[in-house]
């Protein structure tokens, strides 16, 4: 009997994995050697699933303790654990603003106090052209900085506030009538240290972080564009091309990303989401 089978896609981060079926009866040896191989190429491609959102819920559950999605509207009717990544709305209708939704560089959850760890996507339909997702290795970003910048940093907080980041504009009073958790800025370290890893990650997005503690608004806005600019040179980057039966898993401690927002704009786009806050034992 094989093994699944792990095929490095991007140059950095981004793998393929084949030999596993969501949605069987995964057991614990492989729920662990998903883990080990998150941790070395931090997103995972399973091609060709075939799950419903029972199945769906029962896998990432596995996983770890499951997020409720903070805009209620989202969250699936049966399963809280999950939420609709869409922008066809009930009566049918296609948001044509879905298409920019998202596309800034983001780290899921980096708004609250204890972010999540895993992000789940799974592609029920996916747009005729266009639609990826690109992921951006942070780990990687941090490594590759010069040594003044990363001194720098070291000793810098990051204040996130949803939507609230120089690329977060889009975003702004999407949680006004519709949230948990209200407006207060999350704190995390520029530098932050992955907790399965021990790999020094930079811990900065365009979406959400809004400034540093230490510095000024207009210095901190400058700066968090500079990282930006650093952290998604190419070869640092996996993009996703979406086919249906798509489920990825990526590493939201390690990695950002963003919609590519290129597809056409009237074409439906639907995908089931999971967000791991804390991983099982």
């Amino acid at each position: 009997m094989t093994g699944p089978v792990l095929t490095p896609l991007g140059g950095r981060i981004g793998g393929r994995v084949e030999g596993i079926d969501l949605g069987g009866a995964v057991n614990d040896a492989t729920l662990e050697w998903i883990r080990n191989a998150l941790d070395e190429r931090k997103v995972l491609v399973f091609p060709g699933q075939k799950l419903d959102a029972p199945a769906f819920h029962d896998f990432a559950s596995r996983l770890g303790e499951l997020q409720h999605h903070v805009l209620r509207k989202y969250r699936h009717a049966d399963f809280p654990g999950l939420s609709w990544l869409t922008n066809v709305a009930q009566d049918g209708s296609v948001d044509k603003f879905g298409v920019i939704r998202a596309t800034s560089w983001h780290t899921d959850g980096s708004y609250t106090q204890e972010p999540p760890m895993l992000g789940i996507l799974y592609a029920l339909e996916v747009p005729s052209r266009g639609g990826a997702t690109i992921f951006a290795d942070m780990c990687h970003a941090h490594e590759s900085l010069d040594a003044a910048t990363r001194a720098k940093l070291a000793g810098l907080t990051g204040l996130h506030l949803h939507g609230a980041g120089p690329g977060g504009d889009m975003y702004e009073g999407s949680l006004a009538d519709d949230q948990e958790e209200g407006f207060r800025d999350a704190v995390h370290p520029a530098v932050a240290t992955h907790p399965r890893t021990g790999r020094k990650l930079l811990y900065v997005n365009a979406t959400h972080t809004r400034k540093f503690a230490e510095m000024e608004t207009a210095e901190s806005v400058a700066l968090v564009k500079d990282l930006m600019s650093h952290a998604t040179q190419p070869d640092n980057l996996y993009t996703h091309d979406w086919s249906v039966g798509d489920l990825l898993i990526w590493d939201e401690r390690s990695t950002m990303h963003r919609g590519a927002g290129d597809y056409p704009p009237t074409d439906r786009r639907i995908k089931l989401r999971a967000i791991v806050q804390t991983l099982s034992a």
